[in-house]
């Protein structure tokens, strides 16, 4: 194929005052000719890049404050970044039961950025750059639309593009150190640009049809399961989650408030993957993550600490799916109210631990027994229940180490690689100096009862 006509960053720039035409026609056929043991994409109309950016302000009700280029690379390989996935965090992940032993999860999560950014922008160079593998996912957006998968990927890049502009959204996520919240603003990134890509594979954007858009979300979600099949499950949800679910969460803003009401979602984002999940604790009744501050532990793993974060409700589920029905380790880690995860060097060992709260003490028992079977199946062990019921469950390991699982109230402790003789004097200092905060909820969103407030995926 003749790839010479391809526009390089140098040669399109795109934006309301651009003239330059670049055919799409020729990035679906290049997408189609690239996406491994896939068949061709059919071409879209031919649009230039210019129509398509003119296009993307109008339905968004934005415009772009600077031309964007269209690039052939991005600016930084998902190679380096997962690079940064170390062996510390992978064997973290491993210990929780999230990932099998057997998984290089920095291969894995190379593949998975390069799936994750097939539609991006680089605010450095303002710069969008649309992947081969975004073809095939623009066209499982697009169905029989005639403006075609290519056109749909350029939209989606193109609002990636406004987010950044107007809102400085890549830099604030990157600000970020919680996953889970990480995860929710995608979701409002992902969500945002799908729903104006839906909007723009319409004839008449104006003219929403919800079952259309099921339907076309049912494609998206199908597809990038496809192209995330051979990776683990944490990544596999993870690419799907910010696209589907986010689309649902978004769509209740722009259903109440419009465009407006989506922008107001980057003013005051949500502040976790349980809210995405189940829109009605951000719009309705606000519910926000409490905070869980070991102080300690704090003493012990400061300031050697290498992993700190909160896993949320959506990476839990994933977990606890490992070894349970979906809809068991839905129902269960719906009950999820926050946690912690840190991880500190013990001379040449890893000490782990993990607190999560729950709504109660039920929930927290019920979570408690769930996990019990993770890792006793992950770990081939088995858990011993203690004499006195405070000290719940220890596995002691070939290495000499022992792994801990305790509950009190709607608390739940997991500590692993931690000494059998210290085992118990570290959990009863991490409870004894425990502190749990409740962060008030901001304000409601004001929303209005209608169709947008549909799931748009029946789980």
């Amino acid at each position: 194929m003749d790839v010479s006509r391809f526009a390089t960053s140098e040669d399109c720039p795109v934006g309301p005052r651009s003239a330059r035409n670049f055919s799409i026609l020729i990035l679906s056929t290049l997408v189609g000719c690239s996406w491994p043991g896939s068949k061709p994409v059919g071409p879209a109309p031919e649009q230039s890049v210019a129509q398509i950016a003119h296009a993307t302000e109008q339905i968004r009700s934005l415009a772009f404050k600077r031309q964007v280029k269209l690039s052939e690379a991005l600016a930084n390989s998902s190679a380096t970044e997962a690079a940064q996935i170390t062996a510390t965090l992978s064997r973290t992940y491993k210990r929780i039961g999230l990932v099998a032993e057997s998984v290089d999860l920095a291969h894995a999560y190379g593949q998975f950025l390069k799936l994750e950014r097939a539609t991006s922008y680089d605010p450095g160079r303002d710069a969008i750059f649309i992947s081969p593998e975004a073809g095939k996912i623009g066209q499982a957006l697009a169905g029989t639309s005639p403006r075609g998968g290519g056109a749909a990927a350029a939209v989606i890049a193109l609002t990636h593009a406004l987010q950044d502009q107007h809102f400085r959204w890549q830099e604030r996520i990157k600000g970020l150190t919680s996953e889970d919240r990480k995860l929710a603003f995608k979701a409002v990134a992902e969500g945002d640009a799908t729903t104006v890509a839906l909007h723009f594979l319409r004839s008449d954007p104006a003219a929403v049809l919800w079952s259309d858009h099921v339907q076309a979300m049912g494609r998206l979600t199908a597809e990038l399961e496809r192209a995330g099949s051979t990776l683990p499950a944490m990544l596999r949800e993870q690419l799907a989650f910010p696209y589907r679910d986010g689309t649902q969460f978004v769509q209740w803003a722009y259903g109440a408030k419009g465009w407006a009401g989506v922008n107001a979602l980057f003013a005051d984002p949500p502040l976790s993957s349980a809210q995405i999940l189940h829109p009605e604790q951000y719009y309705l009744r606000r519910s926000t993550p409490v905070q869980i501050v070991p102080f300690g532990l704090y003493r012990q793993a400061q300031p050697a600490a290498v992993t700190e974060q909160t896993l949320g409700e959506f990476l839990i589920q994933v977990l606890l799916a490992t070894s349970h029905s979906r809809k068991d380790a839905a129902t269960i880690a719906s009950s999820w109210t926050g946690d912690h995860l840190l991880t500190y060097p013990d001379g040449e060992n890893l000490i782990i631990a993990w607190l999560s709260a729950w709504h109660s003490e039920g929930d927290a028992q019920r979570f408690y027994r769930a996990f019990q079977i993770v890792l006793e199946r992950r770990h081939d062990l088995r858990f011993e229940t203690s004499a006195r019921p405070q000290h719940g469950l220890k596995a002691d390991l070939r290495t000499g180490r022992s792994m801990l699982l305790q509950v009190r109230g709607p608390v739940v402790l997991f500590l692993d690689g931690i000494t059998a003789a210290r085992a118990l004097e570290t959990s009863e200092t991490i409870w004894n100096e425990l502190e749990i905060r409740t962060e008030p909820p901001s304000f409601s969103f004001e929303t209005a009862k209608g169709p947008s407030q549909s799931s748009l995926i029946r789980r």
